[in-house]
């Protein structure tokens, strides 16, 4: 009894276990699914080890591992200063196509092929492991823009050489050397250490280039003839006139044109007010002289004018008066009036130039100097004018009423002015003969009738009004 209760029992145990417990051969098979799953260990693609992962933990590490790299910091040193970027700035990651392959290979590494193929591939596998090299690239256009954009803020530009005239003597500042970024050649040392690179930090020198200036103080030593020279009178001005006569050559002396570069007269010149040295005087304003502070500033600009043309120079801008004036012949002269004409020439040389400009003996007088390139020994020039048409003034006289003065009272204030047009011709000799004759400028000077102020008020003198 005992005997049939113990098989009873041994027959319920194994039922329980067949249907309970797994089988060995589906166990087995389990197993064999999951090894194909997987990656064999040992297999590595570029440093990362996927030995035992899926395709997609596979894919996971390798992307870690690129954003790791792209992390890492690449700098450029400029002196003192550093400046950094990224990996991942300069564009630097892996061909997709190829980890993609890499994978599917390293699935199938060691469980594909015939028996003898995977048994040579997992024995050597024991022995080395399998790697499969990544190809990665980077962006040279973006290493190259990084060059550009930061280190080249750190270019200096050189500075010319340049001279003055104090006390009748040149007086020179010496020239200071530039530095430009060798571009292609900083370029070149970070892609030699990209292609090679270790997997770390790092940074690069950049490579500068000392730039001299086009003018330095031995080529400024050149510039030591008069280009032109001219003066015009003082001797009969107001001291007011003179004053400023002497204060617009004190602004523009020692101006330095550069080759290509204008002088402006206005640059110098304005404000014509009395904090910038200017008095009260004679001016030309609507056909009438006025007083106003800065009269005698287009003496000034007259007198660099001519000097201008001597030196053949190329005069940019340039207006007559609009009337006549005393101190050089017609066609000759230039205005300023400020918002309405301006005097402005370029230094149409090749070497720098160097207006001098004083006043002395009752003379105000310009001085280009620069160097003189001319054959003045064969080739000469001359300026000479003609006028086209005489104005006579209009017999209307302009009248002013002045309630202050006797009924009586008349006063010329200004009296009548021919108008003209003339013309400015650049005539050149060569060996004494003329070889060409060139219009300058055409001039036009208006006609003013005489101007006079009569007084309205009481024929005894007394004024009536408040």
């Amino acid at each position: 009894m005992i005997n049939v209760k113990k098989s009873i029992v041994s027959i319920i145990l194994m039922l329980f276990a067949l249907v309970f417990l797994p089988s060995p051969k589906l166990t087995y098979a389990n197993e064999n699914n999951e090894k194909k799953n997987t990656i064999c260990k040992g297999v590595f693609i570029d440093t990362v080890d996927i030995g035992g992962m899926t395709a997609l933990e596979a894919k996971e590490a390798l992307k870690n591992h690129i954003n790791e790299l792209r992390s890492k910091s690449v700098s450029i040193v400029v002196g003192d200063d550093k400046i950094t970027t990224t990996m991942g700035e300069l564009g630097y990651t892996y061909e997709t196509k190829d980890y993609i392959k890499y994978i599917k290979e390293a699935i199938r590494f060691g469980k594909s092929g015939n028996l003898i193929k995977r048994y040579k591939d997992n024995k050597d596998i024991e022995y080395h492991n399998k790697v499969y090299p990544l190809t990665y690239t980077y962006d040279e256009d973006k290493v190259r823009n990084f060059v550009e954009l930061e280190a080249k803020k750190y270019e200096v530009a050189p500075k010319n050489a340049s001279f003055s005239r104090k006390n009748g003597k040149f007086v020179y500042t010496d020239h200071k050397l530039g530095s430009k970024v060798e571009v292609e050649e900083t370029v070149s040392s970070i892609k030699e250490i990209l292609d090679n690179w270790d997997r770390n930090d790092f940074e690069v020198k950049v490579i500068m280039k000392d730039v001299e200036p086009d003018f330095t103080k031995e080529s400024l030593q050149k510039c030591t003839s008069i280009l032109g020279e001219f003066s015009t009178s003082i001797r009969n001005s107001t001291d007011g006139r003179a004053a400023n006569v002497a204060n617009g050559a004190r602004l523009i002396n020692n101006a330095l044109l550069y080759p290509g570069e204008i002088f402006s007269a206005y640059s110098y010149l304005l404000p014509f007010t009395a904090s910038n040295g200017y008095y009260e005087a004679s001016a030309y304003r609507s056909g009438e002289i006025i007083q106003s502070i800065g009269g005698g500033a287009c003496q000034v600009v007259t007198t660099l004018y001519n000097a201008v043309l001597l030196a053949e120079m190329e005069v940019v801008e340039r207006y007559a008066h609009s009337m006549t004036v005393s101190y050089v012949d017609l066609a000759f002269d230039a205005a300023i009036a400020e918002g309405a004409k301006n005097f402005r020439f370029r230094n149409s040389s090749k070497m720098p130039i160097l207006v001098e400009a004083f006043c002395e003996n009752d003379k105000l007088t310009f001085r280009i100097w620069g160097h003189e390139t001319r054959d003045l020994d064969k080739r000469t020039i001359k300026f000479e004018n003609k006028i086209i048409k005489e104005i006579e003034p209009p017999s209307e006289e302009k009248i002013t009423e002045d309630p202050t003065k006797p009924r009586y009272y008349r006063e010329i204030t200004q009296y009548p002015i021919k108008g003209y047009q003339a013309e400015l011709y650049k005539i050149v000799y060569e060996n004494g003969v003329e070889v060409s004759r060139k219009k300058i400028n055409t001039s036009y000077y208006h006609a003013e009738p005489a101007h006079v102020t009569v007084g309205t008020g009481d024929t005894m003198g007394f004024n009536f009004f408040n």
